[in-house]
């Protein structure tokens, strides 16, 4: 979708110069400002009077108004569903803050840009480019994505299609395979996870080749109009994706606390049940709020958006009479994501030599002969291209399903074992501070962690004193974890590890500090319905840690 926003926004800055930077800054932010509104107030009115941990306190509020880097909710236990989704809002933000530049720069050297915006999170990774301080976490994003939004740049331009097939073809495959062996690389050796989140230079290589090849695909969507409800959902979804995109992640949560005293057995029914109540929490959200995004676009708003014109055969595409460009693309497919790209946002990418002013600089257009095959690519190295990545996709998924996550180059051997990790479960966070004592800042924070000497790729950090609840998995009767204290304030900070079953205690570690070597649990829980891993703490001010926490089932 970054492709697609960099597409996109360059068509805006050849139509109106550096007020398109205002434009899409005037669509995205009124739908984040109602958003932080709802946030901050049930924050502040369920206690949040602590300011946040930052050199800024108090004015670190500000990134609710302008969102450049992800702003704070306080300590809640469930505060962290308002801010999970918002590093795209603030990466998005910032490549739309840098496209004038990254547009003159790229139209002045377009593929030694590019190649740059490619090495960019490899440089990084290696110290070669440092970025730290204050903004270093959207420094991180914005490199892993600046060569997507760049490669719209050129789909936009035209430069891809000057490319002959087989030079095309060779380019992705070449790509594609250095991805995916980077991906394999870092995930046996260092990550020990095939989360393309964790391995940035492996992610930028291989969605660069993965997106390439769709390019390649010139869809119509003519037939779009001919199905009314069909349509009419595509025109829901583009009228108000950044509503459905903020506000998903908190319905989930709702849904998963309403939902769990449901007694349903995982499987398809509880799925499509739990899908079911966060649409329509969703809906309701759309319903609410989502007028705002049309006096963002200044239209006269409506509880839902009104129909589009009809298309015209071909509409649609960059320059052609379609639906104008939605000021956000639609968002990232992921676990939280709500949506992906519509026909008609996926239309947008078709280039058809937008009308470019005589003071903006463009590289010769590219004749397309008229006849030109539209759908699905043709020609032997376009197949012989979308095949190559495709097989490359299914052998990478192929790895992450048979490779089981465990220690690397620690003591413990990784075996064989039907295991589901905390780290991809939906966890319910519950703080439970110490009375008169401080609340801390309740945090999950899925990742790897180095505990004596030994990587631990599927970690879950929480403030202590927390509680995280999770529904095991049907069948599982044995939870193994190891346990640690970190960041504490001092080496006399204890922490004490508790796993209920059910509501009773079936392992308790007695306290721990931080200068305690790490312990290995294996307990068993027969039959549970409800799991909780409590870490209590009478000072707080420490972090516990459920390394590799996992349910062992059945093969």
């Amino acid at each position: 979708m970054f492709t697609l926003g960099g597409s996109l926004m360059a068509r805006s800055l050849d139509r109106g110069g550096r007020r398109a930077v205002g434009a899409r800054l005037r669509r995205l932010l009124p739908p984040i400002w109602a958003f932080g509104l709802v946030a901050v107030g049930l924050l502040v009115y369920a206690g949040w009077r602590t300011p946040p941990p930052t050199t800024l306190g108090w004015a670190d509020l500000v990134w609710w108004l302008f969102p450049a880097r992800v702003p704070p909710v306080g300590g809640d236990a469930w505060a962290w569903t308002f801010v999970a989704v918002l590093w795209y809002i603030t990466t998005y933000l910032w490549l739309v803050l840098l496209s004038p530049a990254l547009l003159a720069l790229f139209r002045r050297w377009p593929w030694p840009s590019l190649a740059a915006a490619v090495l960019l999170p490899v440089a990084m990774l290696f110290d070669v480019v440092t970025v730290g301080g204050y903004f270093a976490e959207q420094a991180d994003h914005v490199s892993a994505y600046l060569a997507l939004w760049m490669l719209g740049f050129a789909h936009h331009d035209g430069l891809l299609r000057r490319i002959p097939a087989r030079r095309y073809a060779l380019g992705v495959g070449v790509l594609a395979v250095a991805g995916a062996v980077w991906v394999c690389v870092a995930a046996l050796t260092t990550t020990g996870t095939f989360d393309l989140n964790r391995i940035p230079a492996g992610k930028t290589l291989w969605s660069i080749a993965f997106v390439a090849a769709v390019l390649r695909f010139r869809p119509r969507v003519e037939w779009l109009e001919r199905i009314k409800p069909l349509d009419r959902v595509v025109d829901l979804l583009n009228g108000r994706a950044v509503t459905i995109y903020l506000w998903h992640m908190p319905a989930a949560l709702l849904a998963a606390l309403l939902f769990t005293p449901s007694g349903f057995e995982p499987g398809v029914t509880e799925i499509v049940l739990r899908l079911a109540l966060v649409w329509l929490l969703v809906g309701i959200a759309v319903v609410l709020f989502g007028w705002v995004e049309d006096l963002a676009a200044r239209r006269r708003p409506t509880l839902l958006p009104r129909p589009s014109a009809p298309r015209a055969a071909g509409a649609g595409a960059a320059g052609t009479g379609g639906p104008p460009a939605p000021a956000l693309p639609a968002l990232p497919a992921g676990p939280t994501a709500p949506i992906g790209p519509t026909p008609a946002t996926v239309a947008a990418l078709v280039p058809a030599g937008p009308a470019v002013p005589p003071a903006v600089s463009m590289p010769p257009a590219v004749a397309v002969p008229p006849d030109r095959p539209v759908g699905r690519p043709t020609g032997h190295w376009n197949r012989l291209m979308v095949a190559g990545v495709a097989a490359v996709a299914v052998a990478l998924a192929g790895a992450a399903a048979k490779v089981v996550p465990g220690p690397v180059g620690g003591n413990e051997q990784v075996q064989a074992e039907n295991a589901r990790y905390l780290s991809d479960m939906l966890l319910v966070v519950d703080g439970t501070p110490a009375v008169d004592q401080p609340e801390p800042e309740p945090r999950t924070r899925p990742g790897a962690v180095d505990l004596d000497g030994a990587t631990y790729p599927n970690a879950v950090v929480v403030a202590a004193p927390s509680r995280l609840r999770v529904t095991p998995p049907t069948g599982c009767e044995q939870l193994r974890a190891v346990i640690a204290v970190a960041d504490a304030d001092a080496d006399d900070v204890e922490v004490t590890f508790t796993v209920q079953a059910d509501g009773e205690a079936v392992y308790g570690s007695g306290p721990r500090t931080r200068v305690s070597a790490a312990e290995q649990i294996d307990i068993g829980i027969p039959a549970a319905t409800v799991v909780d891993l409590v870490a209590t703490s009478a000072t707080g001010n420490a972090s516990a840690i459920w390394a590799d926490a996992r349910f062992v089932c059945p093969s």
